[in-house]
């Protein structure tokens, strides 16, 4: 299968090492393609500007002769200028019919669009259209919305509605739709009425089945009554991650339990709001920040790590790439849920479900695995053998590839 991976608006920056959880599921699912024998060439857009890649290692810039020079650019240049002047609603469209035709020039001959899709990109929907050719979205956020509203820079007024129009115009271009989670999937429906046979969930992988062995994990090793419980946090620092909610709790941790310790890994907007909370509970000796690591690095904090932490807050998915790699390092894991979520952890076998955003039950629940060794330890075993089993990347990518065989027939 020759597979067109596309990423117009909001791409993950793959160029950048570490990566960001967003950037590793693509890198991973591009690569797992590739390695169940289909060809595979991508296609995205950064800074303005559209590079190809055959690997997602080497990228080169896309020069697209129909629209990057000639009329088409100077009618962009007006039209830009006049809309800035007169403050027009932004549509989006040069963008996207640049993108088309960059697709509709790197992609002849091949059997499917795979989009990432991103908030006003409409431009594949458009090549697809012109092409025949099948078109499988995969989302990462259900409304797109929500987070540039917590961002601050969501669109408002007249500007709002056309951004709104286009956006469910682009939710209902694709032949199926892929998400992470179900609080996704739910999400995506709600907002913009796409059939519910129409969307998928395929969750995430983790790549630290093959990193780490069992003999590496503390759930298979002996503990000590006097061994330190490590807890850590893998992810981005905003605010819908619930850092803030999670530093009070680990005061409350450090109460009960004084031999416990907290490692923050990943960085974001709120890492120097969570520096002055670990002032202010008197935490620094508590609590160790690493800044963003690479996944090798990741992989052997989590193998000496005893909990893991996702303590999501105002947020419609509980299922993040943490959690995947919290079973397959052999963590039990202390996360927040609602609605049956997350469905990846089962409460009381993998891990303890707590309500979002109740710092109360977050600090309860990490008490009682970091003073109940033997519970820990039976619940990072499932976990792990559960990674193993069901949570490799290829997984996820094969799942991925029988939704594109279902689309195609």
């Amino acid at each position: 299968m020759k597979i067109a991976y596309v990423l117009q608006e909001g791409a993950p920056d793959v160029r950048e090492r570490p990566f960001t959880g967003p950037a590793n599921h693509v890198y991973q699912v591009f690569k797992e393609f590739q390695k169940l024998g289909h060809e595979v060439k991508a296609l995205t857009r950064w800074n303005n500007q559209i590079f190809r890649s055959a690997d997602l290692d080497a990228f080169e810039p896309v020069f697209v002769p129909r629209v990057d020079a000639g009329l088409f650019r100077q009618t962009e240049r007006v039209v830009r200028g006049v809309q800035g002047r007169m403050g027009l609603p932004y549509a989006n469209w040069f963008e996207s019919a640049r993108f088309a035709q960059a697709c509709l020039q790197e992609f002849a001959g091949y059997d499917l669009f795979y989009e990432r899709m991103g908030w006003m990109g409409y431009g594949v929907g458009m090549a697809a259209r012109r092409m025949g050719a099948p078109h499988v979205a995969e989302i990462n956020n259900g409304d797109f919305i929500t987070e540039l509203e917590r961002l601050g820079v969501a669109p408002k007024g007249i500007h709002r509605s056309v951004a709104m129009w286009l956006m469910r115009r682009a939710a209902h271009r694709p032949d199926h739709v892929v998400a992470s989670g179900e609080g996704h999937r739910d999400r995506f429906i709600e907002w913009w009425g796409v059939a519910p046979d129409k969307v998928s969930v395929v969750e995430n992988g983790t790549e630290l089945v093959e990193l780490l062995s069992r003999e590496q994990l503390s759930c298979f090793r002996e503990s000590r009554p006097d061994t330190a419980v490590n807890f850590v946090f893998v992810g981005a620092f905003e605010p819908w991650h619930g850092i803030l909610k999670l530093i009070p709790a680990m005061a409350q941790v450090v109460t009960a339990v004084p031999h416990s310790h907290l490692t923050l890994i990943g960085g974001g907007t709120e890492h120097d709001h969570i520096i002055q909370l670990i002032a202010d509970y008197q935490l620094q000796s508590r609590v160790t920040l690493t800044g963003r690591l690479p996944i090798p690095q990741v992989a052997q904090q989590l193998a000496q790590a005893d909990i893991g932490l996702a303590p999501y807050c105002g947020w419609m998915e509980f299922s993040g790439l943490k959690l995947f790699d919290y079973k397959a390092a052999g963590l039990a894991t202390v996360a927040s849920g609602a609605n049956g979520q997350p469905t990846t952890l089962k409460h009381e076998e993998t891990a303890l479900i707590v309500p979002p955003c109740d710092e109360a039950a977050l600090g309860a629940a990490m008490i009682r695995l970091a003073q109940e060794p033997e519970l820990r330890r039976r619940m990072g075993q499932a976990a792990r053998l559960e990674a193993e089993r069901s949570h490799r990347w290829q997984h996820t990518a094969e799942e991925i590839i029988a939704i594109f065989e279902r689309v195609m027939k």
